[in-house]
């Protein structure tokens, strides 16, 4: 590009300098679409010109090679750098931001970047940050999101990185860390939150679909058999508590639901 050419190459293809390259792809698909000459016969002529410059543009952009040498050459021109640099962060960037404020330890802001771009129709973090940095900055964001008391945001990223790491191609950077985390936010922090007895019992449950000893098992089935009781479900209630006893017979805190089932000597 000569630097007597009136748009840069982002310029023509309507994206920010710092686009991702699914951007870029995405962006040129449709503008591709909208100046094709096929579709603009009335001007075919313009539509071709048109065209052309956006096939140039995405050609270098989509080369990273060649997209660097271009930034370059735009440096060495103030005007164009400095149109470039007066436009607002691209969604590429912000997501780039977010974990980077994450890793500096600025977790608000983070969540504050994170919540502006969630706003936005079909935005997918994972569109815009590599496998790697995906996966450090589900596990970043759900610490902070943990952090300020937003238990359930987190759990759903904690869900995510567990079933990715479970399967191909397996990191497993975080797989015992998340499980724990996973398990501690089920007992501790959903239940209390839970809106209906349902979702406070299917808590208990999700921790028990993981390899768990026999004393946590226990100790899970009588949190269960305590809300069953709690919701006058006693039948239910003294069959997982049973369950509970046959497991672990010396199991401890017992006594309430023992008197409240009338199974003070099971």
């Amino acid at each position: 590009m000569s630097t007597s050419q009136t748009k840069t190459y982002y310029e023509i293809l309507d994206i920010q300098r710092g686009a991702s390259q699914t951007e870029i792809k995405q962006a040129f698909r449709k503008m591709a679409k909208k100046y094709h000459p096929d579709t603009n016969p009335q001007d075919e002529e313009r539509a071709t010109q048109k065209l052309n410059e956006i096939i140039t543009a995405y050609r270098v952009l989509s080369n990273e090679r060649e997209r660097a040498r271009y930034d370059v050459m735009m440096r060495t021109n103030p005007a164009l750098e400095q149109r470039e640099s007066t436009e607002s962060p691209s969604t590429g960037e912000k997501a780039g931001e977010i974990l980077e404020d994450l890793l500096a330890g600025r977790g608000r802001q983070a969540l504050e970047i994170y919540d502006e771009l969630r706003e936005q129709d079909g935005f997918k973090l994972s569109d815009h940050l590599d496998i790697r940095d995906y996966l450090d900055c589900l596990f970043l964001l759900a610490e902070q999101l943990e952090r300020v008391g937003r238990h359930s945001e987190a759990t759903e990223f904690y869900e995510e990185l567990y079933a990715r790491e479970k399967e191909p191609p397996r990191y497993r950077y975080f797989l015992e860390e998340v499980k724990e985390r996973i398990k501690k936010l089920y007992s501790r922090k959903l239940p209390r939150e839970a809106d209906s007895a349902q979702e406070e019992i299917a808590c208990y449950r999700r921790i028990l679909e993981f390899d768990v000893d026999r004393s946590e098992k226990a100790f899970l089935l009588k949190k269960i058999a305590e809300v069953y009781c709690r919701i006058g479900r006693d039948g239910k209630a003294k069959e997982i508590f049973q369950q509970a006893l046959d497991l672990k017979p010396g199991l401890k805190g017992t006594a309430t639901i023992r008197e409240k089932l009338g199974m003070e000597n099971a």
